[in-house]
């Protein structure tokens, strides 16, 4: 390869950096509505800061990524900027690995291309501003891609710290098995030594042995607790919901691609020549998508296999440049200001507003510190309050979880009351928020 290639490559992969962390910076700058999961995490980073690991480790909501927001906010990074800032610079380190596996596979154009889009692509993009360990995972998928098969060590340790990232990161262990050339104890005795902390607290936590207390919410099978149980009480149904489930995942993988990438992506895939460099990245994605991810589907949980579909993507970018020519250039810019405003667009501008309403309404009318019952956390987070989440929207479920847990107040919707229920006694509304779409209920004399 020329070395003036490999300079201009560097080159274009700083001006790649440069791009995203402003494109991503532009997003925090709108001050996106913080996901729900997002306080869970932070409240994991303050354990992690007091010292109680064993909670943190063995708890519903995966370690890696709270234990980073820890650095930051030690050295007196606000709690929630830290957050984000953990979820930028994992996001931003994607882009460099990325770049060298398609410069190895495909050369340097297409690892230019690769990145480039890398920096811009929405999923990824919004991801990074958010209080969410998804772009800390991707990173881990691509190291791990790129260690194989001539660093086992290393690869099973970025398996293991992927499922510490996020449970489904589990996969890439055995994925490894089938890259991997030598020394195949080491990388999977590597990757269970690090995983092998989180295991034996949620063993702890939980009296059982899985990688993740969430199985219990995802098994499809009733009554069963762990996806083992739910496969040997019931593997017609088993199989059949998660096949349900990949179908879905599959439509909200193309979702999370966004549709401006889908016709690169297609071309991607008709490059003959191309076809065996990307089919290795797209075999992974597949596989997280008929297994894992099809038990819970959701666009937010295909964002660490998005960078995998950027190969193809590559692919198909250079070669529609070949056909068009001099038009090559004004079409790529048009792409990148496509893509750019899809990555900052605010597509709930109400969800904001109303969360800002309803935590204002909150801390002047009873202060902060408050207990309040609502499906979403995101407004008692807001209020700088303590959220109590009822398992459902049903409001004598609502009711209970106040009463256990002596708490006065309840935001929920009118829809979610329905016709014939009436308030008990000591319950009474007193505001009805963001237009009336929401009703917020006092208990209590």
């Amino acid at each position: 390869m020329p070395l003036g290639g490999i300079a201009r490559g560097r080159t274009l992969l700083i001006a790649a950096l440069a791009v995203g962390l402003a494109v991503r910076l532009a997003r925090l700058a709108v001050d996106p509505l913080i996901h729900p999961d997002g306080p869970a995490y932070l409240a994991l980073a303050t354990e992690v800061l007091g010292g109680r690991i064993g909670p943190v480790l063995g708890g519903y909501y995966s370690p890696l990524y709270p234990s980073l927001i820890a650095l930051p906010v030690a050295l007196g990074v606000p709690l929630e900027l830290a957050g984000r800032l953990t979820a930028i610079v994992a996001g931003l380190a994607s882009l460099p690995l990325l770049y060298v596996f398609v410069r190895r596979r495909l050369g340097v154009s297409a690892a230019t291309a690769a990145v480039l889009v890398a920096a811009v692509q929405p999923a990824l993009v919004k991801a990074s501003a958010q209080v969410l360990p998804e772009t800390l995972a991707a990173t881990l998928i691509l190291g791990w891609l790129v260690a194989l098969p001539n660093a086992p060590v290393t690869a099973g340790a970025l398996a293991g710290l992927a499922y510490l990232a996020r449970p489904e990161g589990v996969l890439l262990v055995p994925l490894g098995l089938f890259r991997v050339r030598a020394r195949r104890a080491a990388y999977v005795g590597v990757a269970l030594l690090v995983m092998a902390p989180a295991l034996l607290a949620v063993h702890v936590e939980t009296g059982r042995w899985q990688l993740s207390p969430r199985e219990a919410r995802n098994v499809p099978v009733p009554g069963a607790m762990t996806l083992a149980d739910g496969l040997l009480r019931d593997p017609r149904a088993f199989g059949v919901a998660v096949a349900r489930g990949a179908v879905e995942q599959t439509l909200d993988d193309a979702k999370a691609l966004s549709p401006f990438l889908w016709l690169p992506f297609a071309a991607g895939l008709a490059s003959e020549a191309a076809r065996a460099a990307v089919g290795w990245p797209l075999v992974v994605a597949a596989s997280f998508t008929a297994l894992p991810l099809a038990l819970d589907p959701s666009p937010r949980y295909a964002v660490p296999i998005v960078p995998l579909f950027l190969p193809a993507v590559a692919v198909g970018l250079v070669t529609l440049a070949a056909r068009l020519g001099r038009r090559a250039r004004a079409a790529g810019a048009a792409l990148g200001v496509a893509l750019v405003v899809q990555a900052v667009w605010v597509s709930h501008p109400f969800d904001a507003a109303c969360s800002r309403e309803v935590g204002d309404l909150l801390v002047s009318r009873y202060g902060t510190g408050q207990a309040l019952v609502a499906v979403d956390g995101r407004f008692a987070y807001r209020a700088r309050g303590r959220a109590l989440v009822p398992r459902t929207t049903a409001p004598d479920e609502a009711l209970a979880l106040a009463r256990e847990k002596n708490a006065r107040l309840w935001l929920t919707r009118p829809a979610w009351l329905g016709r014939a229920w009436t308030p008990p006694p000591d319950v009474r509304p007193v505001a009805r928020p963001c237009g009336g779409t929401f009703v917020l209920f006092e208990l209590g004399g």
